[in-house]
């Protein structure tokens, strides 16, 4: 097993994630109440999501560095063959364990069974972002282009502030209490040009990755990218302070899914674009 490339390793961990949804599915359907209960319901979605996120970074890591990225290196292969063994064989004897007694309405091994498969997701996704890094840093860089400062972007001039909005708790029979953390709203303005957004919880998501595969500090790019144009109805939008692309969602979107919904897919604009096109030297 120790000459499998990464082309071969990913459809082999992509598969091994689809049986223990499968199968997963098989137990739930084997009674009635089983199948509406919301812990199965939240583990069911996790692994049937499992295989399409291995699957995404790795096709993203791939378009962006080319061939190199199939064959992979010795670290990165090995620690996909760690993570494979793990799930072929700890995943699905947790899942087999006791899986013919009907009395459980919630797996014996729930707990396992999500902390083990979404610990072997976020590995393997890391995995191949650390490869990507490796493989990246390791060609020749292409002449960095200089930076564009005549775009006027505001640069370095946010100021943040947050709001605790309290959650309440639900409570149920038979004594069960769900409680939740309270939700942080965190609000970037800038002094200058009036542009704002607030954020909540996903704002403290990882930064983009460069073109070689370094991971930017969240706020620093919200800075340096924070954009209001005045002619635009979206006005307040995201523009590249380096090559002065400017991207803005799609119209109509904000009718869909209002403004937070607009920010968010501008975001990943953002993102894409970094990824795309620059590297991290050109931020510093």
């Amino acid at each position: 097993m120790s000459g499998l490339e990464i082309v071969a390793l990913i459809p082999a961990i992509v598969s091994a994630f689809g049986t223990i949804s499968v199968e997963y599915r098989e137990w739930r359907k084997r009674r009635d109440d089983r199948r509406n209960q919301s812990k199965n319901v939240a583990l069911q979605k996790l692994l049937a999501g499992n295989g399409d996120a291995v699957q995404d970074e790795y096709e993203e890591d791939l378009r962006l560095l080319g061939p190199v990225f199939r064959r992979g290196d010795s670290t990165g292969r090995e620690s996909l063959m760690q993570h494979l063994v793990i799930l072929q064989s700890t995943v699905i004897s947790l899942l087999r364990d006791r899986r013919n007694d009907m009395s459980f309405l919630v797996h014996p091994n729930h707990n396992s069974i999500n902390k083990t498969t979404k610990s072997a997701r976020n590995s393997i996704v890391t995995t191949l972002s650390e490869q990507y890094q490796r493989l990246s840093q390791a060609r020749p860089v292409a002449r960095l282009p200089a930076p564009t400062h005549q775009v006027s972007n505001c640069l370095e001039t946010l100021t943040c502030t947050t709001r605790n909005i309290p959650c309440e708790g639900f409570s149920f029979g038979g004594g069960l209490e769900v409680e939740f953390s309270d939700l942080v709203l965190r609000r970037y303005s800038c002094d200058e040009c009036d542009w704002e957004v607030t954020y909540g919880p996903g704002s403290g998501r990882k930064g983009p990755k460069t073109k070689d595969g370094q991971v930017l500090d969240w706020k620093t790019v919200l800075d340096r990218f924070h954009y209001r144009d005045e002619l635009k109805k979206q006005k307040n939008g995201y523009r590249c302070y380096l090559c002065g692309e400017a991207d803005f969602a799609p119209s109509g979107l904000r009718k869909l899914f209002g403004p937070a919904g607009v920010y968010e897919a501008m975001w990943e604009m953002v993102e894409i674009h970094i990824r795309k096109n620059h590297y991290f030297e050109e931020f510093r």
